[in-house]
């Protein structure tokens, strides 16, 4: 074997292929001394610098168990030993938790470092790792780093593939096999058990066997031929191509062990015509087979090659001497052929043979025979031995002895026996955990097994200790705070108090930081004033009791009915209490409250772990029921949670099918009755108190991830009701499909769907197996936006798809048809959750675009999956054009009130030297103001929709109106002043003027600086708007006018003076006026 001349090559190529790899083994002695081998398929090492102290650890992963061995040679001590200071095993893992080795063998046994018998010891691993580890000595002396250590050895591992192993890594394993069995005993087997390698020695030839085509043959068949002889062979080219050549032919003798008497190589003439203009080539010699014999043969025997000459000559040489010194052997004696340029004579016989017998008789060697069988394995489970025995035939006449052991032994593992766990020693206790005061003490063990089936080590890895050192100083420590006491007040401001307890300082120390009473405003809200509260109120037999605005009072609800009846008292815009409708979102009628209760308990049951049957039975009954209509809101929400239940208690009970087609019909059947025309007040009214359609959406949706998630693959649904049609498909994951819905030809189909021109089109993506479609009848009028100039312009489209995405590979298209012709900024929206900020609600424009197709089709173009709508802008320039102009009743009376006026100016400017008095001034500016009131309350009902505009006229309409009630004011006060003699001089006229046209345009400039003209003029009138307070600018002046007025008339009649000349100051009547003066003012 050429293993010595390999090893140092292909060491150096392994390692410099694998490279040396070092960390924390699985399991190891110690943190710090521990070296794990990976990658590495062979290596040396001395127990001197790998396990340097004590305890130390090195540890060998075997890169794959099912695909290599591992091999180990160790060459003991050639020193005294420490016993059981090296421990070596295997195992297939370490579990750090509990401190145990799975699978764990020892190898100390096959080992046996301190046994001087051998010198060397092999051993063969089949587990994930091989490791040996330094212990500390039984007397408990540690062996400390530098100090001579007594039990060095060394160490070479070798990695074998168990499936075509390379052949550098099988010569040596089978120098390690071949030196491992010729050392073993019956007390001392060798550790290798097998190899995957085929280490066999080439066999002795035995009588009757032969090589053939380079195949050891033992039983040889006779060829047939003259005594012996094999056939004569081809004659071979002539030598020369004119002037005479030679041929040659051969014959061979069989066996080849065999003696055969006669002609082995014979020759002829060839060529004989003279070379006529061509040189004649030198003879190249012919060879003569002096023996055929193939052990023992020389090869200066196997023939002779004679030169070209001139002289000839045929004579035999003579015999040779016998090929052997004793027995049968054979002689042979050969003849040149020599060629001249006139003449060849070479026909005939070129060599011959013949039997020769020496006397002497052959010292024959001892001669093993072949082995027997292994025996059976010793043990029927756990290690045992197997050997195998061979006889040595004795030499004779003088021959050699047999070499090498007539037995071999090995370890042998036919099964493996159920190994218990075990525990290794405990550890040394830990340090307290505590530097005062109780504390504990740990100590660790490490358990051996189980392997194999074997039971577990029983007890605990860890065991702890108490300890204690001195006591602690202890800090005080508050209790919990005490509930909050009772407001001392029940509005206007309270104090609310609660106290806690200190508990310690103990042993020095810290008292309780803080204080132990603590108080907080409470009922900060102010006390209603009267006008605050709403009175007490009857309808028929249910009395509302006073209840302050913002607070909600309850009543039970009728006799049909479990629950209460809410109302909520409110402000109203002048700031007074009023009584909203009540809300019945609380009442729940009998039929359904049975229906919750029993879906309740059944939820119940489930999260129990407890069966459920009656699943069926209880959505039945809801179907029937809600057949019939709801009469509160509140019982679309029980409606909706037994839905929910019934949803929750199919995906926990029918994982692996469909619910019944019954139940399923049922459940949708149910769903369409809550969208019902009939129940859109009742929506409104739960959406009033703060219950979000989102619920419902949800529900939708979870029942279509349900009944997906539940269906067969290639399976599609599709369920059609008067208020939504729903459609699920189910694809693998691995297809691409494309859906467009609502699908028309589908019988059963309702004439609703089969009018619609919604279209959806929906990309199934690589990502996604199951996509529902809903399309919902009605839904947009019950999510209608509270606001005058946006509306949902389209029915509503849901699309889900599982698993949920939030960005699909290609976007949803739908394509909506307007539901109201004539709006503007259609924009596509997206239902979000999420958004809790936004001016749309739940709604967002954010992941859907528009496509206008043309002024009555919108395409939104969507990323994700949700709801869908179309928000528009209601374009007032399209469709109110005719509401922006004023009622003819309007128009009518605006304008006889404005000729009236005028022509009442016109007839006090035409006789005005007749009637020229403070009195007339005044009712000339008040028939103007009223003129001009008239003008812009004509002007604002076509401007609306001009904010610019409809903010000028508001302004001046609040100036006109409050200038109005201002000239009533100053005639009221001229009144006074006539009838009490104070009007003496014309200063008065201008307060008068101040008063009437100054004091409103002060008010408006108040309430514009303000307000920044905010208020002034809403989408659908120009005038204060009715939020923010700002018609109390216009009201309280008003108010303050009127009181103002009564006062003046109230003044005037209880004052003692005359009455006279009220119209005509200095009793100077009018020649025109025929009547007495009181009468002059009329």
């Amino acid at each position: 074997m050429m293993w010595s001349a390999l090893t140092g090559p292909c060491v150096a190529l392994v390692l410099l292929f694998f490279g040396l790899t070092s960390c924390t083994p699985s399991g190891p002695a110690s943190t710090t001394c521990a070296t794990l081998e990976q990658s590495r398929f062979f290596g040396v090492f001395s127990s001197t610098t790998t396990l340097p102290s004590t305890p130390c650890s090195w540890t060998l992963q075997n890169p794959d168990p099912r695909r290599y061995t591992v091999y180990m040679k160790i060459t003991k001590p050639t020193d005294s030993c420490v016993p059981r200071q090296i421990r070596t095993f295997q195992f297939d893992s370490f579990i750090e938790t509990s401190r145990t080795y799975l699978g764990m063998d020892s190898f100390d046994e096959v080992v046996r470092l301190c046994d001087g018998s051998t010198t060397v010891t092999y051993l063969e691993s089949s587990k994930q790792f091989l490791q040996i580890r330094k212990v500390a000595p039984r007397n408990g002396l540690e062996i400390v780093e530098g100090e001579s250590d007594v039990s060095d050895f060394k160490a070479e591992f070798l990695v074998v593939g168990k499936r075509n192993p390379s052949m550098p890594a099988c010569q040596m394993l089978c120098q390690w096999l071949e030196k491992c069995l010729s050392s073993s005993t019956h007390d001392y087997p060798c550790g290798i058990m097998n190899t995957p390698c085929q280490c066999w020695e080439a066999p002795k030839r035995k009588p009757g066997s032969c090589y053939r085509g380079g195949v050891y043959v033992e039983k040889c068949l006779p060829s047939t031929g003259t005594e012996g002889w094999t056939g004569w062979s081809r004659w071979a080219v002539c030598s020369q191509e004119c002037g005479g050549g030679v041929q040659v032919r051969s014959r061979t003798c069989q066996p080849d062990n065999s003696v055969c008497e006669g002609t082995v190589e014979e020759g002829r003439a060839c060529n004989p015509q003279p070379c006529i203009g061509k040189e004649r080539n030198r003879s190249q010699g012919l060879r003569a087979i002096v023996g055929l014999r193939r052990d023992g043969a020389d090869d200066s025997n196997h023939g002779v090659v004679a030169t070209q000459t001139d002289t000839k000559t045929d004579e035999w040489s003579s015999w040779s001497s016998c090929s052997v010194t004793c027995g049968e052997g054979w002689q042979s004696r050969t003849r040149v052929c020599a060629t001249s340029s006139f003449t060849t004579q070479c026909t005939g016989p070129l060599r011959e043979n013949r039997p020769c017998n020496n006397t002497v008789v052959c010292p024959v060697d001892g001669a093993w025979d072949e082995w027997t069988p292994w025996s059976l394995c010793s043990s029927t489970c756990g290690r045992g031995y197997r050997d195998r025995t061979r006889t040595c035939k004795l030499p004779q006449n003088g021959g050699e002895p047999c070499r090498g052991p007539p037995r071999q032994t090995k370890f042998c593992n036919i099964a493996v026996c159920p190994v218990d766990g075990y525990w290794n020693e405990w550890s040394a206790w830990s340090a307290c955990s505590t530097t005062c005061s109780n504390g504990t003490m740990q100590r660790t063990r490490e358990c051996n097994g189980p392997s194999y089936g074997g039971s577990e080590c029983h007890g605990s890895w860890k065991e702890s200790s108490n300890c204690f050192l001195k006591d602690c100083p202890v800090d005080g420590r508050w209790h919990a705070w005490s509930s909050w006491g009772s407001c001392s007040k029940t509005c206007g401001g309270g104090v609310q108090q609660r106290q806690r307890v200190c508990e310690g300082p103990f042993f020095g120390g810290e008292p309780c930081p803080g204080d132990k009473g603590e108080q907080r405003r409470c009922n900060e809200k102010r006390c209603p004033e009267p006008h605050e509260i709403c009175p007490e109120e009857n309808t028929g037999d249910i009395v509302w009791k006073r209840t302050p605005a913002g607070d909600m009072a309850a009543i039970a609800c009728p006799s049909d009915a479990a629950g209460l009846i809410l109302r909520r008292c409110s402000l109203d815009a002048v700031g007074l209490a009023s009584w909203e409708s009540p809300t019945h979102i609380k009442c729940v009628s009998a039929n359904y409250g049975n229906i919750q209760m029993l879906s309740r308990d059944y939820i119940s049951k489930a999260q129990m772990g407890q069966s459920v049957d009656g699943v069926a039975e209880v959505i039945s009954r809801l179907r029937f029921s809600s057949d019939e209509g709801a009469k509160y809101s509140g019982d679309l929400m029980a409606i909706m949670e037994v839905l929910k239940n019934t949803t929750e208690l199919w995906i926990w009970y029918h994982l692996t099918s469909l619910p019944r087609f019954n139940d399923l019909q049922n459940y949708v059947q149910t769903i369409s009755n809550l969208l019902k025309e009939e129940h859109r007040d009742k929506w409104e009214e739960a959406q009033l108190m703060g219950v979000s359609i989102k619920e419902f959406l949800r529900l939708v949706e979870d029942v279509v991830n349900m009944i997906g998630m539940q269906m067969r693959g290639f399976l599609d649904i599709y369920e059609v009701t008067e208020n939504f049609v729903m459609s699920i498909h189910k694809r693998p994951s691995t297809t691409n499909s494309n859906f467009t819905f609502p699908v028309k030809g589908w019988r059963g189909m309702l004439d609703w769907v089969r009018n619609s021109e919604e279209k959806i089109s929906v990309s199934h993506g690589n990502d996604a197996f199951v996509t529902g479609i809903v399309l919902y009848r009605n839904l947009a009028s019950i999510l209608s936006f509270q606001s005058n100039t946006t509306l949902l312009n389209s029915k509503v489209v849901t699309v889900i798809v599982n698993p949920t995405t939030t960005l699909l590979p290609s976007p949803v298209e739908i394509e909506f048809p307007h539901l109201q012709n004539g709006t503007m900024n259609e924009t596509c929206l997206s239902w979000d959750e999420s958004e809790t900020s936004s001016l749309l609600g739940s709604w967002s424009a954010r992941s859907c675009r528009s496509v206008p197709v043309h002024s009555f089709r919108t395409k939104c173009v969507c990323d994700s999956p949700s709801t869908f709508a179309i928000l528009a802008r209601i374009n007032f320039d399209s469709i109110m054009d005719k509401a922006l102009l004023p009622s003819v009743t309007l128009i009518v009376g605006c304008g006889v009130s404005s000729l009236t006026l005028l022509l009442l100016i016109i007839i006090y400017v035409s006789v005005w030297k007749y009637i020229r008095s403070e009195r007339s001034v005044i009712l000339i500016n008040f028939c103007l103001s009223i003129i001009c009131s008239n003008a812009l309350i004509l002007v604002g009902q076509t401007q609306a929709r001009n904010k610019v505009v409809c903010t000028l006229v508001a302004a001046f309409l609040h100036f006109f109106f409050l200038s109005s009630f201002c000239w009533v004011l100053t005639e009221a006060w001229q009144s006074y002043m006539a009838v009490t003699g104070r009007l003496r001089n014309r200063i008065i006229r201008k307060r008068f003027l101040c008063l009437g046209w100054g004091l409103p345009a002060l008010v408006v400039a108040v309430s514009v600086g303000f307000t920044k003209a905010k208020g002034y003029g809403t989408v659908n009138y120009c005038w204060l708007s009715l939020e923010g307070g700002l018609l109390y600018s216009f009201v309280g002046p008003a108010a303050a006018v009127v009181l103002g007025i009564t006062v003046e008339l109230l003044c005037g009649f209880t004052s003692p003076g005359t009455h006279l000349d009220v119209c005509c100051p200095g009793h100077h009547r009018p020649p025109l006026c025929p009547f007495p003066d009181p009468l002059c003012c009329v």
